[in-house]
């Protein structure tokens, strides 16, 4: 799957070239390549990938080719998935940060984390489908414990679009019984559906807002949504209470996680509570003539931060030794200027990863775009 060829210039980037023979690069050039490509902004391929909630938000606003039914993700920076498209020849993202940690994540995020890139931008595409699952994501201990890895599935769903009516499961009613929960849940093992919505909390889904999903936190992004979704990224690790009985695009129901979900589900996130703490007001960080910078959301069990650029021509901003992840929220184009000189077109959606070696940069255009870093 692929954008179509009418988007911006910046689809370079994101478009796959049919391979009509053999490609090869010398190890000089590329070891220069990925030495040039640190000290400057880049993009990573994304790819589609349809589902049984998946949704149309992609293919119709921004012209997503695809074979199936639908697009229900759009992988626009997951490390471990992603590639580098240099000419025709795509380099492993992986290969950049082997050779390039320091320079590309700061020498402070990359004591921290080594080689592996530890911010995930994806889209989730809900409009005219259905409901994700009902989930939560492993606590640290857990996910050290039973599955080897060193940091979790920190989350939070930023709402680019979205339709009337439409919600964001979030946390627990104030008067679940999570006992009474489980029961629902493996009832539904054996084909008994239930209404989670007498579980769980439902919030209107508000355009530009951010909703914050620590780890044990129940969630979902209901139907009509298109969620950008910023969360750590050690990989793919949902644990999934309920998914509506559902089958998948083979036709197998869906399987379900309850005994790993109700091990790490957190209790404590209920009630007036979650909306306190988990959908907090954007506040105003910085401002000028025609811009601001605003945080969106804070919170100590998260290790990354999700700030808000809105701008009428130009914001500038400074990697301050950390690298930035930006995704172009509104607004046609966008050009991310370096000191250096370099310049590389953002288009609407798309997203760029600003290298802890940019130092200070521009962003020229009028839109809003969201900025992660690891705080």
């Amino acid at each position: 799957m692929c954008r179509n060829g009418s988007r911006s210039a910046a689809d370079r980037d994101s478009t796959l070239f049919p391979l009509v023979r053999p490609r090869r690069l010398s190890g000089p050039a590329l070891r220069a390549t990925l030495a040039a490509l640190a000290g400057r902004p880049f993009r990573t391929r994304p790819a589609f990938l349809p589902g049984p909630w998946g949704g149309q938000w992609l293919r119709r606003r921004l012209g997503v080719e695809s074979d199936g039914p639908n697009v229900a993700w759009s992988y626009e920076l997951i490390a471990t998935e992603a590639g580098i498209l240099v000419d025709e020849l795509e380099v492993s993202f992986d290969f950049l940060l082997a050779q390039e940690s320091e320079r590309v994540l700061g020498a402070e995020v990359a004591a921290r984390f080594g080689t592996s890139f530890p911010i995930r931008f994806d889209y989730l595409d809900t409009v005219d489908g259905g409901h994700l699952s009902i989930q939560c994501h492993p606590r640290e201990e857990y996910m050290a414990e039973v599955f080897g890895l060193p940091y979790t599935q920190l989350e939070s769903y930023y709402v680019v679009d979205t339709t009337p009516g439409a919600t964001i499961f979030l946390g627990l009613r104030h008067d679940t019984d999570v006992a009474s929960f489980e029961n629902a849940a493996r009832a539904a093992l054996g084909g008994e559906p239930f209404e989670p919505e007498e579980h769980i909390q439902t919030h209107q889904a508000e355009r530009h807002r951010l909703y914050a999903i620590p780890a044990g936190t129940v969630h979902a992004s209901g139907a009509g949504n298109l969620v950008l979704e910023i969360s750590a990224t050690p990989y793919l690790y949902t644990l999934r209470f309920y998914d509506w009985l559902r089958r998948d695009l083979d036709e197998r129901l869906r399987p379900v996680h309850l005994d790993h979900a109700f091990a790490n589900l957190d209790p404590s996130r209920r009630g007036e509570a979650v909306r306190r703490d988990l959908i907090q007001e954007p506040r105003v960080l910085r401002a000028g003539d025609g811009w601001s910078e605003l945080q969106l959301g804070v919170l100590p069990e998260l290790f990354y931060a999700v700030h808000r650029l809105d701008f009428e021509s130009a914001i500038e901003d400074e990697t301050g030794g950390r690298f930035h992840v930006l995704n172009l929220v509104e607004g046609h184009e966008a050009v991310i200027e370096t000191e250096a000189g370099d310049g590389h077109p953002l288009a609407y959606a798309e997203t760029i990863v600003v290298p802890a070696a940019v130092g200070r940069y521009r962003i020229r255009g009028r839109g809003k775009a969201v900025k992660a870093f690891v705080r």
